[in-house]
């Protein structure tokens, strides 16, 4: 096959993989995603999206289409003895209510199963124009140079071995990643904190569940939880319940016949003669694992080869979301010239913290965070030598943890630029639409000084992408909150990057708008001082790692 020359090539097909992708595409950057299985997912595992990934969703116009894979559920979990015993106790899920995300947020949480969200992101990654993903094509070998990644790729179906030329490698590949592997990074944590059986099936349990069904029914029982999930709009759901240890596959297909499946959901179910479809079973593992470096020069890991969690608290996609929606304005930015190649230096520093946040939450029993669950998805600050300090913020954590209590949306220099609503003509309209393909440099009031600040600076050097938005004349400020969410008096300004993170803030007109903006813009786009900057890529270096299958896998790096 002739060689294929791409930007960045993409292993894994998953949620992280496919927004990388996705988050390319929109920046102008072409792609290839391979994936070693014959399609996306055909089981559920991850069904709940959270309010961050809802609003990357909506900012990409597929969030209706997400929500058709699911159906409304209450965000909590319930412990019951059967699904049909009544009395419920309700307790924290990690996912806030309806109310709670729309006093924050222009949308909210869904459900809506990973079998069904794949391939709305395959979709709308190929709808794009910018690249394409193969599916039943594997990673053989890769090497790293100077100027990018050589890889050797291999059609499933038909042997055929490809070469593929790429700037940047992203591995995406799940929790079995024969990247990270490959590359020798070590994940760090316990790898079995239990075994569990999932069943999926199909069945019609409306006068069971009634009008009110919650996000996970928690069994009852002695000894490690017996789950309950609803798993999509057309009455599908699985049951997962602890195995013993060691259990290998045929053992477990002995214990686990068909018929024995089936009396296992009508007793959780309290229903002796309940019709079920039995679609597909599967076993897995509780892990709460770290890799000890999530970049290795120009290869990058995202989701699960990052970082693996237990389901408890729906984090794991969410955090696979997360990453690949930051990896991919820095590593589009970084290719077209507009940002330097430091800047991808504040990938893991950014995302490393939350990734072993969410792992430690996920080991909590019961693992919903704080009773709100808006703290937990929207109240982290994030720190890197791409975000500008704030005068007297000090250093602190890297990540401020979930907080109990009321969440309180926050303008510094690293959190998520807050949902304020504005007017524009006769449409209403989110400070989050404000945001996703360039700078943006929101101001309370002084428009024209912001503005002729800023063409001064696009003039006299190359710079990103940068609109003004200013707002108090043609941008409205529909319920006067705009100001006082984001902590600014008259002339105040916030610099907010594409993945809606604020850059840096200047809560009042700065005595020089010139010097201070053109710092904020060096600094976001990682042109800060080479002191600061530290080694970014490392090119000299050279790494060749194989994949030899004719040993049943084994990783072999010369």
């Amino acid at each position: 096959m002739h060689p294929i020359n791409v930007p960045v090539l993409i292993i894994g097909a998953g949620p992280a993989g496919l927004v990388s992708a996705i988050g390319l595409a929109r920046h102008g950057v072409r792609s290839l995603v391979i994936d070693r299985h014959p399609s996306t997912s055909i089981f559920p595992r991850a069904t709940g999206v959270s309010l961050r990934s809802m609003e990357i969703f909506r900012g990409w116009e597929i969030d209706d289409e997400v929500r058709r894979g699911g159906w409304r559920v209450i965000p909590r979990q319930a412990t019951v003895e059967t699904l049909s015993s009544g009395n419920p106790v309700e307790s924290p899920l990690g996912f806030p209510s309806d109310a709670a995300s729309l006093a924050v947020s222009p949308t909210t949480a869904a459900v809506s199963p990973q079998d069904y969200l794949e391939p709305v992101l395959v979709e709308h990654y190929r709808s794009l124009g910018m690249g394409d993903v193969r599916f039943s094509t594997e990673l053989v070998s890769f090497e790293q140079d100077g100027t990018g990644v050589t890889a050797t790729i291999r059609d499933r179906a038909t042997g055929e071995i490809t070469t593929v030329r790429a700037r940047y490698l992203v591995g995406a590949d799940g929790h079995r990643s024969t990247v990270r592997a490959a590359l020798g990074i070590v994940m760090e944590g316990p790898d079995d904190l239990g075994q569990f059986m999932s069943i999926l099936f199909r069945a019609d349990l409306s006068a069971v569940l009634g009008d009110t069904i919650y996000g996970l029914y928690v069994l009852e029982r002695p000894g490690p939880p017996t789950v309950f999930v609803p798993s999509g709009a057309d009455d599908r759901f699985v049951l997962a319940l602890p195995l013993p240890a060691g259990m290998d596959e045929a053992a477990l297909a002995a214990a686990f016949p068909p018929e024995r499946c089936v009396a296992l959901i009508r007793e959780a179910a309290g229903v002796d003669d309940l019709e079920v479809e039995i679609l597909a079973t599967n076993a897995f593992a509780f892990s709460a694992q770290v890799a000890n470096r999530a970049r290795d020069r120009r290869v990058f890991l995202v989701g699960d080869a990052a970082h693996r969690m237990t389901p408890r608290g729906g984090r794991g996609m969410n955090t696979a979301i997360g990453d690949g929606y930051d990896l991919a304005w820095k590593l589009a930015w970084t290719i077209k010239g507009i940002a330097d190649p430091a800047l991808l230096d504040s990938y893991e520093a950014e995302r490393g913290p939350i990734g072993r946040r969410n792992v430690e939450l996920s080991m909590v029993p019961g693992g919903g965070g704080s009773e709100d669950g808006l703290a937990e998805d929207l109240g982290m600050i994030v720190r890197s030598r791409a975000i500008a300090a704030e005068s007297g913020a000090g250093d602190g954590d890297r990540v401020v943890p979930a907080t109990a209590g009321a969440f309180r949306p926050d303008a510094r220099p690293g959190a998520r630029a807050p949902h304020a609503w504005l007017g524009i003509g006769s449409e209403r309209i989110s400070t989050l639409d404000l945001f996703g393909r360039e700078l943006v440099l929101l101001t309370a009031g002084s428009g024209p000084e912001w503005r002729a600040t800023a063409a001064e600076l696009v003039d006299h050097q190359p710079m990103a992408p940068i609109r003004v938005r200013v707002v108090g004349r043609s941008i409205r400020d529909v319920d006067g909150s705009f100001a006082s969410t984001y902590g600014l008096e008259p002339g105040g300004a916030v610099l907010v990057r594409p993945d809606g993170i604020v850059a840096w803030r200047s809560r009042t007109a700065p005595a020089d708008r010139r010097e201070a903006l053109s710092t904020a813009l060096a600094t976001a786009l990682g042109r800060g001082p080479a002191d600061d900057r530290g080694a970014s890529d490392g090119l000299n270096a050279v790494a060749r790692t194989s994949i030899d299958r004719s040993t049943n896998g084994a990783l072999v790096t010369a």
